[in-house]
């Protein structure tokens, strides 16, 4: 199970690493002279530092151009990106999702792509790069881009350190807003998110230029579908360190099924490649093995120990999802954790000895005195999807259901799965 959890995760890295699509597009060269190019749209979540243009589809002949060779660039699929050269404040620090800044400002100038989210007479533009957080600049006709900072400092006050949050940015936005005052109590209010700053600068640009801007970045927002679920899984059960040798020397395998709904949030950017699974199963479980207790003085005497684990459980599942490409049929891996809970147990053990004329079928788990009714397990899928119909083969390594102990349980299954979307 481990070999395989491995060649798949080279085999997406190989394929991830491979992708590449151009789209029509131009580029603005130091000199103000505009090109007509294909340039390699990777619908960036992280700003990019050069881009790929070829002159021709159909050659293989690519060039880089950087901060340094280009004004910006602009994609018919929409993305608009202009270089600058900025400040930024340099001594940041991250606290888990908080950045704090020194109380004293640093700064550092960088050149970069910047990119638009509205262009007029106010700009909005944001970066983004690795370790680093979202930065947002606003640029005044004329004038050259400023970030806007939300400042959050570490401060003691009585022996006590707390977090103090500045929000520098309105007093930023107000300067540059000074000619449209019905927007003074917006401003005072206005969240630290590129999405209400946008709303903001296009309601400014109406105020006082009678337009929302010469270009407004189409809106992003995470895509919400549903899936209906089914399939057939084969599962292998494994019992370590159990002292009744008819639970731990047999492997327990079988057959089973399971169905349900799959909840997916497509993350925006990358052209959705990213997204966020949860789904909640029905699990219908069955393994069975066999044992042979031989007496060792004749093997004529013996007994058999068919022990069935036979159980309905609800699993809630939590994944991530990785599309390896999106055109055609779209292959997919997932990777993620299981919960199963037992809702219903009927397993038995049944025993037979030939000298006996009766045959003893015991009900109940054999295991039930050591049993825990909640299973962990790490997932990993890969599958495809075409048009509204979605298929999956899933890797389940699971904990097992063992309580007790020194005893483990070890459940790994592979289920083949098909999806259609509802929603």
């Amino acid at each position: 199970m481990k070999t395989t959890f491995t060649l798949i995760l080279l085999l997406t890295c190989a394929l991830a690493f491979g992708q590449k699509r151009f789209v029509a597009g131009q580029y603005v060269t130091h000199q103000g002279d505009t090109v007509q190019a294909h340039i390699n749209d990777q619908n960036w979540k992280r700003s990019p530092t050069f881009i790929e243009v070829k002159q021709d589809l159909a050659s293989f002949n690519t060039q880089r151009l950087g901060v340094g060779d280009i004004k910006g660039f602009l994609l018919a699929s929409g993305d608009r990106y202009e270089v600058h050269a900025v400040d930024k404040e340099k001594n940041v620090t991250k606290l888990g999702s908080t950045y704090l800044y020194d109380s004293q400002s640093s700064m550092v100038r960088d050149t970069v792509f910047l990119r638009a989210l509205v262009k007029g007479r106010v700009s909005l533009y944001t970066l983004n790069e690795p370790d680093a957080q979202e930065r947002i600049y606003i640029q005044k006709e004329g004038e050259a881009p400023v970030e806007l900072v939300y400042r959050s400092i570490m401060k003691r006050t009585g022996g006590k350190s707390g977090i103090v949050k500045l929000p520098v940015y309105r007093g930023t936005l107000t300067a540059r807003m000074t000619d449209c005052q019905d927007l003074a109590d917006k401003i005072s209010k206005v969240a630290f998110k590129p999405s209400a700053l946008k709303s903001l600068v296009q309601e400014y640009n109406m105020c006082a230029g009678g337009n929302e801007g010469d270009y407004v970045a189409a809106e992003e927002k995470i895509k919400f579908n549903v899936y209906a679920i089914g399939g057939v899984s084969y599962t292998s059960l494994n019992i370590h360190g159990h002292p009744n040798r008819a639970l731990s020397e047999p492997e327990f395998t079988g057959m089973g099924y399971t169905f349900g709904t799959s909840f997916m949030a497509t993350l925006p950017r990358s052209h959705g490649k990213y997204a966020l699974i949860g789904e909640l199963l029905y699990k219908a479980y069955w393994t069975e093995g066999t044992f042979k207790h031989v007496n060792p003085h004749t093997e004529q005497v013996y007994t058999e120990y068919t022990t069935t684990f036979e159980m309905s459980q609800m699993a809630i599942n939590l994944l991530g999802r990785y599309r390896l490409l999106d055109k055609g049929i779209k292959p997919y891996l997932s990777l993620g954790i299981g919960n199963s809970f037992i809702l219903n147990d009927k397993s038995r053990q049944l025993t037979y000895t030939p000298s006996s004329s009766t045959v003893n079928n015991k009900e109940g788990n054999p295991m039930a005195s050591s049993m825990r009714k909640h299973e962990q397990a790490l997932l990993l899928g890969i599958g495809g999807e075409w048009r509204n119909v979605q298929a999956e083969v899933r890797l389940e390594n699971g904990n097992g259901f063992s309580a007790a102990k020194g005893v483990k349980t070890a459940n790994n299954s592979v289920t083949v799965r098909l999806g259609y979307k509802l929603k």
